[in-house]
Order: structure tokens, then C-alpha cells, then sequence
């Protein structure tokens, strides 16, 4: 089912110029034809098609960027690689992977997403209509937050330069010499057949393509050249296929074809249409008496709102192009000589479960083997390879949960020491001393060394005064009532020196428990070297050991040194795709539970090369909207039956998922080995990590 069906339109010029044939004058009802825009762009489309094979919308290709200046729509475009294969999914499970893409993508109308095969490179392009500069600050809002969710699913690379080029093609100006001999070729013919009329007929007909011309291109290469068969018309949104049969087809459709394309966008009105159809047809079945005809179309439009009322099924418009037609007799395909069905939004009415047959998630390669933050974990279940690359997260943050025994802080190490090894520099806030086993990280006793907690980079005085009041808390101080003496703190430049700061506070408070704390802060520290905080950022343990006996203290000194480091990254700029530096925060529920959590799971370090590793055994006490935001990756390791429950409800674990946890053995029993459940974003992989025999030999 299509809007406007081409059919209708050639049905319209074929009956025009019969009558033009019988009764000459009768060839220039071609002309008020021409007022309707759609019969009047399909015309002139047809026409054009004829004379230049490789037409197009008019492109603008920018660096990293495609505009379509006819239609006012943008494109952008990303090298990408699905994170799971269908070949490890069930069909239930496949179907409801693919469902919530399309869900969480929440696509309107004049936006759309297109994935892409070629061979085995793999696209994903984001459009969107954005006529005028104006919209350009939503285009970009738009595009951001799509990439975030697409990374959950994908591992993806924006693509420009000579990529985007190889991609698109290049596009060029028609040559109007071409069309002016096509056009005189079409006037003769049109004398011959219709004399002075159909002169007439073509004189409008040639104004108007000439003047249209100027809104199209000819792409000359380019590998999306290739798909030159579309989807016409399917009949599939009124059956109803199981989760296995989609699966199936899917599975099909990859084997079979190398080369196509998937556009999705939104359709909010289809659910409504659906209903209409049904109740009208249910109105010529029984009030009209019409069963012949009214009661096959109310058997399939019912099954239409079935599938989404009941089955949950997202509606949707769709294009489906390749480079042969479907292994499927409910999609009919036709070939193009043109290639402006490659750039259009979708205008065929579909259901979710129906463009699931083409394989969005299948086969899948990192996108760079060279990857300093890719690391091999190990195999999960099916046999398959547990890579994570922490370049293709959307953010930093990573939540790696397990019991004591149970390999917790080796996993961390074997990551840690496989990232190390490419370069990636790594602080470690480390309570217990177990990070020391990883080659070339230095232990630093935050007894001798720490860093001055009133110098925060990047911030106004006002800011760092209210981190302060924030942190405070951490001890049991009332910070408010600290509030007059921190800003004379700043106002003086006190606060430049750690030492004569907490002394002025301490002297000029008369709250005995805000003195007592400060007191048992200083007992701690009043040996140590103070430092800026980025002599601590190359390859770093900073111990607690001393000051385990008071689990405020340790949180408030974790605490703030996690807020230095995030706040030190972002004053030194350096935005970038890579990651360059790790904040690694074992026992993390010590900040996970503080007033810092908001801080320590907020967005948009990533970008600045910083990613964090919370390192926990129990989640007691972290707020949903805190665990929420942890993700993209979790890593949770097995253990007994209780450790497995207390986490289950919080982390949604399914009974496959506590089967796994649960019989997990210790990894000296294991041969140097752990079970987990790896999850990144929506997808969950069962496996095996493969610990890194070195680092316990260092033990």
C-alpha cells in the first residue's frame, strides 16, 4: 500500500493521450493535469529518468554530510556494526530487539533511519527535513540523541571525507543539452501524433522540465548505486507471522542478498487508519449487506489492529531497496533507473514485524581492529567472541558487580592491564590495595600524598563553594553554616593553600562537630604532600588503607577526588571520539550512595576521553535513577543463590540470566575462568571472561 500510487498516474497520461489520439483537442487536459503536484513531479520525473539514468534529488555533499535541496531533507551518515548477530538470537528474541530499536528511535514523519548493507560494509544513515537555518539547532539536538541510542545497538563511526564520497557517489549538474534533445525528439513524436496541439502540450511539458531541472542531480559511482530495486506494494502487513518465521525469512534474506537498504520512518496516523478500515468495512459487511467484498477486507484490516493492538507492533513507513528482488511473494520489487528512491522518506504503510525480515542485526565487525580501547573478554556461550570496545560506548561509564571470591577485582585488573598496554592512562581509587598486581601502577598512600580539595578546575568560586557544601555533607557537616567562611576563604585567596584553609575553618566555627570532623580530617591528612590533581592521572593507585576504619572519611576523600578528576578533564578540552584516560572506583557504593552520585553517572565525559569503571559487590542503597545511568556496559559475575538475588530485581536479571549467575564457580576452580552476564545497553550476552594468568602470578 502506497500514498500515491504511480499506476494511478500513468493510467492518467495513457488515458489523456488516447483520447488526444481519437479527438486531438482533448491532449490538453495534459495541461491542467499539470496544477497537481504529485502527477506533475512524477511527469517531469519520468521524463528526466528517461534522458539521465542515474538521477537523483539535487545534493549538496558537504564534509560529512549529505543535503537534499529539493526535498529540504539532511543526511548524515555512520560506518557501523551491529553488537549482536541474529544467528545468537532466538526469534522472540530478535523480533523484541528490533521492536525497541524502533520504539526508543521514536521517529516522527520527516525523519527517518536507513540501514545499510554493501557487501560486508554495513551504514546506518539519520534523515531528517530541516528547510531552513532555523532549524539547524534541532537537527543537531536530533542527531545527538539518536547516536546515543544507536550506540547502545551498534558500533558506529560518522562518516566523511573520501568515505562518505566512495558511499554516495558524486553528484553533478544535468547537462540540459541532453534534455533539449530528448525534448525535441518528444515534440516531433508529439506533432506527428496530435499536430498543433500536442505542440502546445510539450511547450508546457518542456517549461516546466527545464525549470525543474535545477532540483536534480546525476550521481556518477557511489555504492549505494547499486540498489536499484524497490519496494512498490506489499500485502505482508496483513498476515500474521510468528516470531520464528520472521526469524526465519531474516536469516534467508541475509544468505541471499548482499546488497540493501532499509528506511524507516514514523507513522503515527496508521494505528487510527487501521481502525477506520475496520469499522468501515464492518459497516458494508453488516449494515449494507455487502459480504462479498466487505467481509475479506474487514478479515485483513482486522488483523492489521490486531497486530497493533495486541501484538504491540510498531507502525511505521517504509522503503526496502537491494539489488534483486526479495525472497518474498508479499513484497513485490521494481527496478529504477533513477536513484531517487534511495533519498525520499519511506511513504509505504508497514508494521515492524514486517521490515524485520531484513537483517539489521547480522553478521558484524568492529570497526577498528586497532581500537586502543577494544579488549577481548573472552567467549560467551554460543562460542562466540566477547569483545568490548569502549571507543563505540555512547558514554564512559562502566559497572562491573560481583561477590567477594568470585573474580571481581581480577576482571577489573585483566581490563585494566589489556588497556594500559595501548596507552590508555588509568587513576585507581583502590581501598583495599588490590590493584597493585597490574604492571606499571604506582601506589600512592593518600596519607603522604593528596590534593587540595579547595582548587577545582574549570569553575567559578560559586560553583566550587557549592561542591564544597555538597561534599561536606559526606562528614555529617551542615556546609550551609560553612558558607560565610568559604567565601571569605576564596574572597582572600586562602583557599590556594589546603592546610591554612581548613584551619580558618576550623577556627572559626563554633559547631563542636563540625570541628570534630574537620579534626579527624586533618588527623588523616596532615602528613601528606599536596599535588595537582594531574600528577595523580598517569597510571595511579591511590590507597585507603589508612583511613578504612572510617568509612566517612574514605567516601568523602574517594569523593572528591573522582569530582577533581571529572572536572580537570573538562577544563583541558581535547574533545574527541577516543578514550584517554580511565577513573577506576572499587568498593563504588562508597560514592554511589553519597550525594556525589548524581555526579559521578552524569552525561558527557565520554567526549572529553574520560571513562569510569565502578567496581562493586552489592548495588544496597544506589538509587534506581543513579543505576539508570550507569549503563552503557555491565558486566555482573556469578555467585551463590543470595548474591544473585539481591541484585536480580535491580538489574531486571531474567531465570536463564540467574541460571547462568548462579552456578558460576570461584575462578581458581574454573580454570582461571568466570561466568558473567555482559550487557551492553539493551543487548545481554552469557559468557565466559578469560582471566589474565599474569596478573595473579603478580598477586
Amino acid at each position: 500500500m502506497v500514498k500515491v500510487d504511480s499506476k494511478v498516474y500513468i493510467a492518467i497520461l495513457i488515458g489523456i493521450a488516447l483520447m488526444g489520439i481519437a479527438y486531438k483537442l482533448l491532449i490538453l487536459l495534459l495541461i491542467p493535469a499539470l496544477i497537481y503536484r504529485d502527477f506533475r513531479e512524477w511527469l517531469i520525473e519520468s521524463i528526466l529518468s528517461l534522458v539521465y539514468p542515474n538521477l537523483a534529488p539535487k545534493l549538496i555533499l558537504g564534509g560529512d554530510y549529505v543535503f537534499d535541496a529539493k526535498n529540504g531533507i539532511m543526511h548524515v551518515f555512520y560506518k557501523a556494526e551491529p553488537m549482536l548477530d541474529i544467528s545468537r538470537l532466538t526469534g522472540s528474541q530478535y523480533v523484541g530487539l528490533f521492536d525497541e530499536l524502533i520504539r526508543r528511535l521514536n521517529l516522527g514523519t520527516n525523519e527517518a533511519v536507513a540501514f545499510i548493507r554493501l557487501g560486508g560494509d554495513r551504514f546506518i544513515r539519520l534523515s531528517r527535513v530541516t528547510r531552513n537555518e532555523n532549524e539547524l539547532p534541532d537537527l543537531s539536538n536530533w542527531l545527538i540523541a539518536r547516536e546515543g541510542l544507536l550506540r547502545q545497538y551498534f558500533m558506529i563511526k560518522p562518516l566523511s571525507g573520501e568515505d562518505l564520497r566512495r558511499l554516495v557517489g558524486f553528484p553533478t549538474t544535468p547537462s540540459k543539452t541532453r534534455l533539449v534533445i530528448a525534448l525535441a525528439i518528444l515534440t516531433l513524436a508529439s506533432y506527428v501524433l496530435f499536430k498543433i496541439y500536442g505542440l502546445i502540450v510539450i511547450a508546457v511539458i518542456s517549461a516546466v522540465t527545464v525549470k525543474a531541472l535545477s532540483n536534480y542531480s546525476v550521481i556518477k559511482g557511489g555504492q549505494l548505486s547499486l540498489l536499484r530495486s524497490r519496494l512498490v506494494s506489499t500485502s505482508k502487513v496483513y498476515t500474521m507471522p510468528s516470531d520464528d518465521d520472521i526469524r526465519a525469512v531474516a536469516s534467508a534474506v541475509a544468505n541471499y542478498l548482499s546488497n540493501y537498504m532499509l528506511v524507516v520512518s514514523g507513522n503515527p496516523e496508521f494505528r487510527a487508519l487501521a481502525s477506520s478500515r475496520v469499522a468501515r468495512e464492518y459497516e458494508k459487511l453488516v449494515v449494507q449487506e455487502r459480504g462479498g467484498k466487505a467481509l475479506p477486507a474487514v478479515s485483513r484490516w482486522r488483523v492489521v489492529l490486531d497486530r497493533i493492538t495486541q501484538n504491540a507492533e510498531e507502525p511505521i513507513k517504509a522503503l526496502i531497496v537491494s539489488d534483486k528482488e526479495l525472497p518474498d511473494s508479499n513484497m513485490v520489487m521494481r527496478k529504477s533507473r533513477s536513484l531517487m528512491h534511495l533519498w525520499v522518506l519511506p511513504q509505504i504503510d508497514e508494521l515492524s514485524h514486517d521490515v524485520a525480515i531484513v537483517p539489521v542485526f547480522h553478521g558484524g565487525k568492529l570497526i577498528s581492529e586497532s581500537s586502543r580501547a577494544r579488549v577481548r573478554l573472552g567467549l560467551d556461550r554460543e562460542g562466540s567472541e566477547l569483545i568490548i570496545d569502549l571507543d563505540a560506548l555512547p558514554s564512559g561509564h562502566m559497572l562491573v558487580i560481583g561477590p567477594t571470591g568470585m573474580g571481581k577485582t581480577w576482571t577489573v585488573s585483566t581490563i585494566l592491564h589489556r588497556l594500559i598496554s595501548s596507552g590508555i592512562k588509568a587513576l585507581i581509587l583502590d581501598p583495599h590495595g588490590e590493584y597493585l598486581r597490574i604492571q606499571g601502577i604506582e601506589p600512592i598512600d593518600v596519607t603522604k600524598k593528596f590534593i587540595n580539595i579547595f582548587e577545582l578546575d574549570g569553575l567559578t568560586d560559586a560553583e566550587r563553594i557549592h561542591r564544597l557544601i555538597t561534599e561536606f555533607s559526606i562528614l555529617g557537616i551542615d556546609g550551609r553554616a560553612l558558607l560565610p567562611d568559604l567565601k571569605l576563604i576564596y574572597s582572600n585567596g586562602i583557599h590556594r593553600d589546603f592546610f591554612k584553609s581548613i584551619e580558618f575553618l576550623r577556627s572559626s566555627t563554633d559547631d563542636d562537630s563540625v570541628a570534630l570532623a574537620l579534626d579527624r580530617l586533618v588527623s588523616y591528612l596532615r602528613d601528606a604532600e599536596i599535588v595537582p590533581i594531574e600528577e595523580l592521572l598517569n597510571n595511579k593507585a591511590l590507597l585507603f588503607s589508612q583511613v578504612r576504619a572510617s568509612p566517612d572519611v574514605m567516601a568523602f576523600l574517594m569523593g572528591v577526588v573522582a569530582d577533581h578528576v571529572y572536572s580537570h578533564v573538562m577544563s583541558r578540552g581535547g574533545i574527541g571520539e577516543q578514550l584517554r584516560q580511565l577513573l577506576v572506583i572499587d568498593e563504588a557504593y562508597y560514592v554511589l550512595n553519597s550525594p556525589l552520585a548524581e555526579l559521578m553517572v552524569r552525561g558527557g565525559l565520554r567526549k572529553f576521553g574520560l571513562g569510569t569503571i565502578f567496581v562493586t559487590q552489592t548495588l544496597s542503597g544506589v538509587s534506581s535513577d543513579v543505576l539508570q545511568n550507569i549503563p552503557p556496559l555491565i558486566i555482573v559475575l556469578g555467585g551463590n543463590d543470595a548474591y544473585v538475588a539481591s541484585i536480580s530485581q535491580a538489574l531486571q536479571l531474567t531465570s536463564e540470566d540467574i541460571k547462568w549467575l548462579t552456578t558460576a564457580l570461584p575462578p581458581h576452580m574454573q580454570g582461571l575462568t568466570t561466568k558473567a552476564l555482559i550487557t551492553t545497553g539493551p543487548i545481554k550476552r552469557l559468557g565466559v571472561i578469560e582471566l589474565e594468568p599474569s596478573i595473579k602470578d603478580r598477586s
